[in-house]
């Protein structure tokens, strides 16, 4: 399936001002960075046929198949939280939402955007560099002696991938404030 063109909502209006342009250009960033990650599931699904056809085919499975799927899933996971955002194809619960006029959403998005989703992003960012730098200081690897090195490397993926979701929920809360200033929805 091909990922389709950088849109935050289809709720969200189409607006001309500087602040919306921005939040184009942020999510421009986010899609093309999600179609260098998605690769990773396609590289995924090699690493498990080849443990496959190596475990099953000629009885000996590599733990380090093993450790690239994780890692791989990690990858795409983590980093397709972005897409998923300025897409809007995250899962949500609009059980209220519906009920709403979409002024009241984007004011309830601002707000739990600014109160809750950027200082939790902003925690993981901070602690995850953390958390890295240990691994790193400590040359971490896997538990395995048959296993990848540089758990560091992985582990990074965390704090990145959750910078470019920080990424993704300012070009939300762009479009969304430059909705509520410039009145595009036709609600007042």
């Amino acid at each position: 399936m091909p990922i389709s063109q950088p849109s935050c909502d289809s709720n969200l209006p189409n607006s001309d001002s500087p602040f919306s342009k921005f939040a184009k250009q942020l999510e421009k960033l986010i899609h093309y960075s999600a179609l260098v990650f998605c690769w990773s599931y396609a590289i995924l699904i090699f690493a498990i046929l080849g443990n496959v056809v190596l475990r099953y085919g000629f009885g000996n499975g590599q733990i380090v198949f093993e450790e690239i799927q994780w890692h791989l899933y990690a990858i795409g996971m983590m980093f397709g939280l972005s897409f998923a955002e300025i897409t809007n194809s995250q899962v949500r619960v609009d059980v209220v939402a519906d009920k709403l006029r979409r002024r009241t959403i984007r004011k309830w998005e601002i707000f739990g955007s600014l109160v809750f989703v950027l200082p939790f992003i902003f925690v993981v960012i901070v602690h995850g560099w953390e958390y890295v730098g240990d691994s790193f200081r400590v040359n971490e690897s896997s538990n395995s002696p048959l296993g990848l090195p540089y758990r560091w490397a992985i582990k990074a993926v965390i704090p990145l991938s959750f910078s470019l979701l920080a990424i993704a929920i300012f070009s939300r809360l762009i479009t969304n404030i430059d909705a509520l200033i410039y009145h595009k929805d036709g609600e007042k």
